[in-house]
């Protein structure tokens, strides 16, 4: 009989290597772009027509006078990065880097709660799994075609690993409060 708890580890697993996977496969696409990409999404997006044009429309046009120097702000940003498309490409790939490896990290500590009892330890073994990731991925990278392996990538990929463990961290501390004061009868 499967419990609820070994569906859980065994996707935890699977989640865990569906990641992985995806990472390596996008390391391995020779002088990856991201712009290229979302255009892409953008013209499919434009033939299945959801209505978000229309949403976001609505929306701009409803925003409140006091809020101007925001459109304003909107308006110059579109224009720069319709003059820079570098600069965006370039802030667009760290922000993946961070969100992915962030992914990545949470995942693990997801996995890591299933053997090891001590959340502690499990922070601690997490880490230090997602930053072996992250320097092997660079590493990787350095063999693939217009892609290089850069040191700054990996500090870039440990951000989004020390953001996801500081959001595992606070968590067990916002838990435990609220345990000792269920357990004080607050």
């Amino acid at each position: 009989m499967v419990t609820g708890c070994d569906f859980l580890k065994k996707y935890s697993w699977v989640i865990v290597l569906v990641l992985l996977f995806t990472t390596y496969y996008l390391s391995s696409i020779p002088g990856l772009r991201v712009l290229p990409v979302l255009k892409q999404v953008n013209a499919l997006l434009h033939r299945i027509n959801l209505g978000f044009s229309e949403i976001a429309q609505s929306l701009a046009a409803r925003i409140p006078e006091e809020l101007a120097p925001a459109k304003t702000l909107t308006g110059d940003f579109l224009n720069y990065a319709t003059e820079n498309p570098v600069v965006i490409e370039f802030l667009l790939r760290k922000i993946a880097h961070v969100g992915l490896f962030f992914i990545i990290t949470v995942a693990i500590f997801l996995l890591l709660r299933y053997y090891i009892k001590s959340p502690r330890v499990a922070v601690i073994a997490t880490f230090l799994i997602a930053a072996a990731i992250a320097s092997l991925d660079e590493y990787h990278q350095s063999f693939v075609d217009g892609r290089t392996g850069s040191v700054i990538d990996v500090a870039i990929n440990l951000f989004g690993v020390t953001l996801a463990i500081l959001l595992v961290i606070s968590s067990y501390f916002l838990a435990s409060v609220h345990y000792r004061k269920e357990e004080a009868g607050q």
